[in-house]
């Protein structure tokens, strides 16, 4: 219920703005404010990041303890929505333990690998075709994600995506604009720094998942899942189109695996060009898997070498 009363503040602030701008021109000045040109204003607002935004946002430390705390808030939240639909969350369990086996396989790809040694996941029973990933290092999926998945090498590569999100601290972008924006307060160029602070704000209701943050992700989890020996187009195929139908993933509901991304064919041509360059820096030793049955059984290929062993 908050979500559209944050949203139309910032338009508010907009418009304000744009008719001080109008009644009140700078003397002897042009282009004093940045409302001059509508289009430059909004892409500002809501555009992607500038190079001096991303510097500015890497330059922002969270601790592990602060993140820890953030993620437990947001996925007590999370809980406590799933509850009102009547739908349970199980920790323990055939898909958890599939899940985890795949989770384990992928997590030494991760650049912080080390921060992250303990991953809980969290399976949610519905039909629903969703995946999340809480700061901290929390995953919940939806049974309905690994239904439409397919086989293993494709939710290996949904998988690596949402472990990326993690790794990258995308979770952590709304924290790090607030502390941004109370960093411009102490700015000498009060107007800059009143700018600056709208504009974050405005970026962080707007823009919750960022199609850069999205690209990256999808880039993380085909080379981690190609690294494992899975094979990456297998991903692809959610978003091919087949004669006459739409693709898989446009078939989805709403969720937020497939929310805010790059167009369908632009996310499967992508892929694809990422693994044939994979293919010719780094040749695969064995055959790349698959796993159609191993989805089927919720057995993944680790548990399968593990129970030979």
């Amino acid at each position: 219920m908050n979500g559209p009363r944050y949203r139309l503040f910032p338009f508010s602030v907009i418009l304000s703005f744009v008719t001080c701008g109008i009644a009140n021109p700078a003397v002897g000045q042009t282009d004093q404010l940045p409302f001059t040109d509508p289009s430059k204003m909004f892409e500002r607002m809501f555009g992607e990041d500038s190079e001096a935004d991303r510097i500015a946002l890497e330059k922002i430390t969270v601790s592990l303890d602060d993140e820890t705390k953030l993620g437990q808030q947001m996925v007590q939240s999370a809980l406590a929505s799933l509850k009102t639909e009547a739908i349970e969350v199980q920790t323990d369990g055939r898909d958890v333990d599939y899940l985890k086996s795949i989770v384990a396989t992928l997590q030494p790809y991760m650049r912080h690998k080390n921060r992250y040694k303990s991953i809980k996941v969290m399976v949610a029973h519905s039909s629903r075709i969703d995946a999340r990933s809480f700061p901290g290092g929390t995953l919940i999926f939806f049974e309905g994600l690994l239904d439409a998945a397919g086989n293993e090498a494709a939710l290996a590569g949904i998988v690596g995506h949402e472990l990326s999100h993690l790794d990258r601290g995308h979770q952590l972008i709304p924290l790090k604009r607030m502390k941004v924006m109370e960093k411009s307060f102490s700015s000498p160029d009060r107007w800059d720094a009143f700018m600056n602070s709208h504009s974050n704000m405005t970026r962080m209701w707007s823009r919750p998942f960022r199609p850069e943050d999205e690209r990256d992700a999808d880039r993380d989890g085909v080379a981690w899942s190609y690294a494992a020996g899975y094979d990456p187009r297998e991903l692809a195929k959610l978003f091919q189109k087949k004669k006459g139908k739409s693709s898989v993933a446009e078939d989805l509901p709403w969720a937020t695996f497939f929310r805010s991304h790059p167009y369908d064919h632009e996310r499967q041509e992508a892929i694809l060009k990422q693994y044939k360059q994979l293919q010719q820096k780094q040749p695969p030793p064995e055959p790349l898997f698959i796993g159609r049955e191993n989805l089927i059984n919720r057995f993944s290929r680790k548990q399968e070498k593990e129970a030979k062993n």
